[in-house]
């Protein structure tokens, strides 16, 4: 069973841009012989070409009959794959300025080397030359002889440098872009091939904000790797216009999270998993607890843990007093961590926010209490957001069904503890209020 590389390693083990436009015209047309006069191309040199890939991949791509060329199972699964990411390969080209007005797209896409595509996706993740090459395993020279190809054949200009080092022009991010979109399609290739040959891997990389990556993605990805326990799983951390801009470019497959509706990016969708809301949250045996009807305003002479600025909680904390007409608590700690949020909270009579997921467990383990405050204002949608374009491999389709399923038991469960905080909140008819203090 195949290995799976890390990212440095896939670069490296790219087929041949040239021998992936055999294969396609070859299917195309049922013929090598057209497939390499379009490819310009000798007809024993596109033999050979589909010849490697087949050895490569250890299936055969086609039938070969007196009548032409025709694809297997195998093949058809493969030219999907390559075809789409031919397709992202041509579209980066055809994204051209004023320079390359009178030169044809198509000639430009079917000049783009797999050595090209390697060098300025390396030069996107490590922001120099110097580390782009120690990444690729080549020269530095190379590397900037390769870029600078790069740029005679697109006519733009892909690079700047800054005190920080080397930058992509807008230009060289929109090729970047496609660069990695198409390279991703050739992995699942692989990938799709490995399943037709039931061999249950495959790579899927995560972008999960706090809320999801507490509760929701763990146990997800639990239940499938329980059966698909060889695919392999990366959960990225990071703040949420990090993580859509990642699975923008194709640096992540999807990401979980609180939902933007629309996203402020173009060509992704959102999905729906449920609605969660925020409650004020302290440690337990905390002095608010102590109280028969606690409300926001008893909070406001304690030191509360809030996120950064600019985060949808920290705007939640600010307009939830702000609502009630009263003023913000002075003593603010900012904290992004959730771990250290719980570890700070039971070590002090700290208040903060956070969402009723990410407390649940705490709370039933008797570390953290949820103070009955109702918050309707913190209500937000928890969902999913793909590439609209996005085809997942089949451990990809078996995450979303899984992250569908946690959904539906996160939203009962937040609808029961919602209606719980409720009740609580209402004033008891047998007991005065108490004072804090």
């Amino acid at each position: 069973m195949p290995g799976q590389p890390s990212h440095s390693e896939a670069l490296n083990d790219l087929p041949n841009l040239r021998h992936l436009r055999a294969f396609i015209l070859t299917a195309e047309f049922r013929s090598v012989k057209r497939a390499a006069e379009a490819v310009h191309l000798s007809q024993p040199a596109v033999t050979q070409a589909i010849g490697k890939l087949e050895a490569r991949f250890g299936v055969d791509f086609f039938y070969r009959c007196k009548t032409g060329m025709y694809l297997t199972n195998y093949g058809e699964a493969f030219c999907r794959r390559i075809s789409r990411a031919l397709r992202e390969i041509d579209r980066a080209c055809a994204e051209s300025d004023d320079l390359m007005q009178d030169v044809a797209e198509s000639t430009i896409s079917r000049m783009v080397s797999t050595a090209q595509l390697r060098t300025i996706i390396a030069i996107a993740d490590q922001g120099n030359f110097t580390l782009a090459a120690r990444a690729l395993g080549v020269s530095q020279p190379s590397v900037q002889r390769t870029a600078r190809s790069l740029e005679h054949l697109l006519g733009s200009r892909l690079f700047s440098r800054s005190r920080l080092g080397v930058g992509l022009s807008p230009r060289g991010e929109r090729f970047a872009r496609g660069a990695k979109l198409a390279i991703r399609e050739i992995e699942l290739a692989f990938d799709d091939l490995e399943h037709m040959r039931d061999h249950k891997v495959g790579r899927i990389s995560i972008g999960a904000n706090p809320l999801a990556r507490a509760c929701i993605v763990p146990l997800a990805v639990t239940r499938l790797l329980n059966r698909y326990p060889d695919v392999h799983i990366r959960i990225i951390e990071g703040a949420y216009k990090d993580l859509i801009r990642g699975l923008w470019v194709g640096d992540l497959d999807v990401v979980v999270g609180a939902l933007r509706s629309p996203p402020p990016l173009p060509d992704l969708d959102e999905q729906q998993l449920f609605t969660d809301s925020q409650s004020v949250v302290v440690r337990h045996g905390h002095p608010l607890t102590r109280l028969n009807r606690v409300t926001l305003s008893d909070t406001v002479g304690y030191p509360w843990i809030v996120p950064r600025p600019g985060t949808p909680t920290r705007a939640h904390f600010h307009s939830i007093f702000r609502d009630r007409a009263l003023s913000e608590p002075k003593r603010l700690l900012e904290v992004s961590s959730h771990v250290s949020v719980c570890t700070l909270l039971s070590q002090s009579d700290r208040v903060t926010l956070l969402s009723n997921q990410q407390v649940q467990e705490e709370e039933r383990l008797g570390r953290l209490h949820i103070l009955p405050i109702e918050l309707p204002e913190t209500r937000r949608t928890i969902g999913i957001t793909t590439r609209n374009d996005w085809e997942p491999s089949e451990p990809q389709v078996e995450l979303i069904r899984e992250l569908e399923r946690v959904g539906r038991v996160s939203g009962d469960n937040a609808a029961l503890h919602e209606s719980s905080a409720r009740r609580a909140a209402l004033p008891s008819a047998h007991a005065p209020a108490a004072r804090a203090g």
